[in-house]
């Protein structure tokens, strides 16, 4: 072998041996209602982050982390522009999220925490007109990150279970419970997850239902993620008579005084979303924020009365340290399940 290739295939095989042993970006979400970027990888990282100005951007380097598309671009809302997420190095993947020209926020009030090690939240502050910020505001500045902080998991992901009809000819009810696996949905006080809230609350739903003799199905048994499509088509498959789908709510980490009860229909719904509602009232404590219609992908495209019930607000300073116990999920589910037997009884 001619020495002068020597030198380039040493090159080569570092730089093949650096990019194969570094992680992936496997999920991220831009929440616009709660000004927040979820991001998981498939191995511990510590990002780093800064503000920069002009138009105002916030920067999130993913170190040793790559992202197999070539480039993502989002375009979100009044306050940011876009989000983009591409591979900015051979080892870093970048995340920048860019306000609109006439807005911009505080750096020191960004916060970026993890939930674990290979899960990490950025939220961001309220936004404000560019004339109005202060001249610390108009600095470019590094975030400060903290290692992540890896709390014991207050609710633990209940076994598969095997679904077998409990009665022939019996009404089919779908409990759906929301996110799972790579997406945790609504993160809230102390790392309090959305998705492990849910699928306790809707097994035990399903398992009351079935004592009930009325068969009872869950969209997903486990902690894995399954897009909006395949829940509907479950329901639509089996023909059931209600789909009922479990959430927990967020707001903003700085509104803890945001708490309580939300339920949602779109149309054939209303009778069920009322009955489910006031069952969760006289059975729970919770504060009421009420009965609303929305056109959520699951309750526009299902053929049967269909609702979507927020338990509370992971946020929240009430409903979060209610939501993180197991009696007060104990309750949810008898109560949820209870207006549910009622609807299906015509009362």
């Amino acid at each position: 072998m001619r020495t002068s290739w020597l030198l380039p295939l040493a090159l080569f095989g570092l730089t093949w041996a650096e990019s194969a042993s570094a992680g992936q970006l496997t999920y991220w979400k831009f929440n616009v209602n709660q000004s927040r970027i979820d991001l998981v990888t498939n191995s511990a990282i510590q990002p780093r982050a800064k503000v920069v100005t002009n138009p105002t951007r916030l920067v999130i380097d993913l170190p040793n982390t790559t992202f197999r598309k070539l480039k993502s671009r989002r375009k979100v809302s009044k306050y940011v522009r876009e989000v983009r997420v591409a591979q900015h190095s051979r080892s870093t993947t970048r995340v920048v999220i860019e306000l609109n020209s006439k807005y911009t926020l505080s750096p020191r009030r960004v916060l970026v925490r993890g939930i674990s090690p290979n899960q990490w939240y950025v939220q961001l502050p309220k936004f404000f007109p560019v004339d109005d910020a202060e001249e610390t505001d108009r600095e470019s500045i590094a975030i400060r990150v903290p290692p992540p902080k890896i709390p014991k998991p207050s609710v633990s992901s209940p076994d598969p279970v095997v679904f077998d009809p409990v009665k022939t000819g019996a009404r089919v009810v779908v409990i759906d419970p929301g996110h799972g696996g790579a997406d945790p949905g609504a993160v809230g006080i102390g790392g309090l997850q959305e998705k492990r809230i849910v699928i306790d609350v809707a097994t035990q739903v399903m398992q009351l239902l079935r004592q009930q003799q009325i068969n009872a199905v869950l969209t997903r048994t486990s902690d894995v993620e399954i897009d909006l499509p395949p829940r509907v088509a479950k329901a639509e498959g089996l023909k059931a008579d209600v789909f009922v789908s479990i959430h927990s709510n967020a707001i903003s980490l700085s509104r803890p005084d945001i708490n309580g009860l939300e339920t949602y229909y779109y149309v054939t719904g209303y009778r069920l979303a009322r009955t489910v509602h006031n069952s969760i009232l006289q059975g729970v404590s919770v504060s009421d924020r009420g009965i609303r219609q929305a056109r959520f992908y699951v309750l526009r495209k299902t053929s049967m009365p269909a609702i979507l019930v927020e338990l509370g607000y992971v946020t929240g300073s009430t409903d979060a340290a209610r939501l993180g116990t197991a009696t007060h999920r104990q309750r949810l589910a008898k109560a949820i399940s209870q207006g549910i037997i009622r609807y299906l009884q015509g009362r």
